[in-house]
């Protein structure tokens, strides 16, 4: 599938999520999966060993907070590998090269006879980020046209997650270490609450530099109880969106028990390591000092997003359950 470009054929498009992870990634690479789309959630080839990779995405991260216009300018061959691949499979597409973002998908897809269409790629992790500036000109180089999308999760979800698996509560790791020193100098919350606003200041500043165009928010909230805000992302992007098949996928996802244990499922929750575990009304207020900026700049209705958080763990996850 070839499209038009201004002056030149493209050779496809190339989606992409920009957050900090734990913001619902899984779950939109299995809506895109379940339209029919070549979506990937983690799995799509970047180029070198995970922790090479993580390395240098610390050092690009650590330039943009260090002298932002050295950030974009900056120039290295790191995103090649990654769009030659992707370039690969925009051209030489195939049924069976369909790799949907989990195997209960993949063979639901197949029950369901949906063939993937040609022509797009989506890839919802978020450790290329910091990349974005390589990528949309090496993308360009290569004649694929891109879209990027600002994942934006309840902020004291997305925190909470971050700082219970991040923060080396769970897994005895250093704290953070998926993420660059400067982003970060607390080890405690306020750690992760610094993550979240740097990430989110860093893809505003990539939105401002490459233009609206390319850039649109999702809140994952509404994007998973809104049919029509779901149909505005995918006409964004110009892809074909079957709203019937939408509010099936979303009903079944969104009714199913949180998960208990790290496995394969899209209810992405970010309470199963610790399921008790919430912050206090104190905590809340100092995340919100650490990141009002943010809040501001995105337009984040915040007394919104405290009263969905301690609902949430006041009432709805007993009601909801564990599996």
């Amino acid at each position: 599938m070839h499209l038009r470009g201004d002056n030149k054929t493209m050779q496809g498009k190339l989606v992409r999520m920009l957050s900090t992870g734990r913001a619902g990634t899984k779950f939109i690479a299995g809506a895109f999966a379940d339209q029919g789309y070549t979506s990937y959630h983690e799995d799509l080839y970047i180029g070198e060993p995970t922790s090479a990779v993580m390395l240098y995405i610390h050092m690009l991260g650590d330039l943009w907070k260090l002298d932002k216009d050295k950030y974009f300018s900056f120039e290295s061959n790191f995103a090649q590998p990654y769009v030659r691949v992707v370039t690969e499979k925009l051209i030489t597409y195939r049924d069976e090269a369909h790799q949907p973002v989990t195997k209960r998908i993949r063979d639901a897809l197949v029950s369901q006879k949906v063939k993937p269409k040609p022509g797009f790629v989506v890839h919802t992790a978020h450790i290329l980020t910091a990349a974005t500036p390589l990528i949309e000109r090496e993308l360009e180089r290569s004649s694929i046209e891109s879209r990027n999308l600002i994942l934006l999760r309840n902020p004291l979800r997305t925190i909470h997650a971050l700082y219970i698996v991040e923060g080396g509560l769970v897994k005895g790791e250093r704290p953070y270490r998926m993420f660059p020193a400067s982003f970060s100098g607390d080890e405690t919350f306020i750690g992760a609450a610094d993550i979240w606003a740097n990430t989110y200041r860093m893809a505003f500043d990539q939105k401002e530099y490459f233009g609206q165009d390319k850039f649109q928010l999702l809140e994952l909230e509404t994007f998973s109880k809104d049919t029509d805000y779901a149909a505005n992302i995918f006409d964004f992007i110009e892809l074909n969106f079957d709203p019937s098949r939408y509010k099936n996928f979303t009903k079944r996802e969104l009714n199913k028990p949180l998960r208990s244990s790290k496995r394969d499922s899209l209810r992405n929750s970010h309470v199963f390591h610790k399921p008790d575990f919430v912050f206090s009304s104190k905590e809340i207020q100092r995340i919100y000092v650490q990141i009002q900026d943010v809040i501001e700049l995105y337009g984040i209705d915040w007394g919104n997003c405290v009263e969905e958080y301690q609902q949430f763990h006041a009432k709805e996850k007993s009601q909801i359950g564990f599996d």
